[in-house]
């Protein structure tokens, strides 16, 4: 049974028109019509409001395979788990979406450290061409510096998602309907994940052509060779950003998923 049908039916069952019901959530008789009629989806804020309005969960109201005739088994279920859950922290949708975010920064600071550590290298093999050795210590100074900048903002990424220990607890819980709404995030994330995988492996792989090219030229000179392999570097810290990008992104969801 679809959203809109699932709408339809449990509007009839108030007594409320299409008008009245869009009053009661702030949207108009059009809006709820084409709901009903499956030719738009409400967004993430207005599912919310609907469960909440009914007094169902995001879950019954997305899952097509859940019908009406599932709504009391869902109801009775949930008022005997009530009592139990009580005692547990409830974890709301803001306090997901406030880890999601930082899991997000977290990631982007994972891809700066990914790639000064890449290209930490470059200014002192560009200086060692010069031959002066006072230059190739410079250079090498400036990668223990990149070095030290990607450690300490790997150390920092870990810790923006430290004040979130409290998801891993089995003290707390999703409350009522958030993992309706995370599975919906995930859904969407699915494609960008897969994407991103794809991307990041072909990149690896095209990685050894810049080196290739460069062997095609017999009167290869050392600048070519070090730009070939800048190139190359280049290419190894953007398909690993990728993968990892969408990798720790996609662990976020699921670690929220995991908890009850």
């Amino acid at each position: 049974m679809v959203l809109g049908e699932k709408i339809t039916e449990l509007r009839k069952r108030s007594g409320l028109s299409q008008e009245q019901f869009g009053d009661k959530i702030g949207v108009s008789r059009q809006a709820v019509s084409k709901w009903e009629m499956s030719q738009t989806t409400p967004d993430l804020s207005k599912i919310m409001a609907v469960a909440e309005f009914f007094g169902v969960s995001t879950d019954f109201l997305l899952k097509d395979e859940l019908n009406m005739s599932d709504l009391d088994s869902c109801s009775v279920a949930a008022a005997a788990s009530e009592a139990s859950a009580s005692a547990r922290q409830a974890v709301s949708l803001e306090e997901v979406q406030a880890f999601l975010a930082a899991t997000r920064s977290k990631t982007r600071s994972f891809i700066i450290s990914i790639i000064l550590f890449f290209l930490s290298p470059v200014a002192g093999i560009f200086l060692s061409l010069t031959g002066n050795e006072s230059l190739t210590t410079v250079g090498a100074i400036i990668q223990i510096l990149f070095l030290v900048i990607a450690a300490v903002m790997i150390i920092l990424a870990v810790k923006k998602t430290s004040e979130f220990s409290f998801l891993k607890s089995s003290d707390s819980e999703l409350a009522y309907g958030v993992r309706g709404v995370v599975e919906e995030y995930k859904n969407g994330f699915d494609h960008t994940h897969l994407l991103g995988i794809i991307i990041g492996v072909i990149l690896l792989i095209a990685s050894v052509l810049p080196m290739m090219v460069c062997s095609f030229f017999t009167d290869s000179n050392d600048v070519l060779i070090v730009l070939c392999s800048v190139i190359m570097l280049l290419m190894i810290a953007s398909g690993i950003c990728s993968i990892v990008y969408v990798c720790v992104i996609n662990s976020g969801f699921k670690r929220v998923l995991k908890m009850r």
